[in-house]
């Protein structure tokens, strides 16, 4: 699934519990290193870098090891937000599985493999979504976490 694809997926599943929620995919040339969406819930704004790579074969082989890579932009975007105590993270959609990584990993994301990451997602479902619950879940974490 393309990242356009993985972002409805993500705006349809989350405005169903608030439609006055703000997201907005952002397409920045300026910014250099920032992330996809900006969103306000519940008075609580953050920043999702959304990531769609498809799961390697081998559980030893890094997700982001051939594709999708964190660039370096990004990582120090993440950890300048992180410092400044904003919330940051990784929204990612493989072929499996949705998982939500604080930012605080950014500068380890490339080297994890999908078990490493779920280790430190604080949230995550398998795919496709069948359980409107899981979005609701997602939706807590993003107005909760820090």
């Amino acid at each position: 699934m393309s990242e356009k694809n993985a972002y409805k997926t993500f705006y349809d599943g989350i405005k169903q519990f608030g439609p006055r929620d703000r997201i907005e995919r952002i397409e920045n040339g300026v910014g250099v290193g920032a992330p996809d969406i900006n969103f306000c819930i519940e008075a609580k704004e953050g920043w999702l870098e959304l990531k769609s790579p498809k799961e390697p074969l081998r559980a030893t082989t890094p997700l982001f090891g051939s594709n999708h890579r964190v660039s370096q932009d990004q990582k120090n975007w993440f950890l300048r937000q992180y410092q400044a105590g904003g919330f940051c993270a990784f929204l990612i959609m493989t072929d499996k599985r949705w998982m939500l990584v604080p930012g605080r990993h950014a500068d380890d994301l490339n080297n994890m493999t999908v078990s490493d990451l779920l280790k430190v997602a604080v949230w995550t479902t398998a795919r496709p979504i069948k359980e409107k619950r899981q979005w609701e879940l997602l939706r807590a974490n993003l107005i909760t976490l820090r």
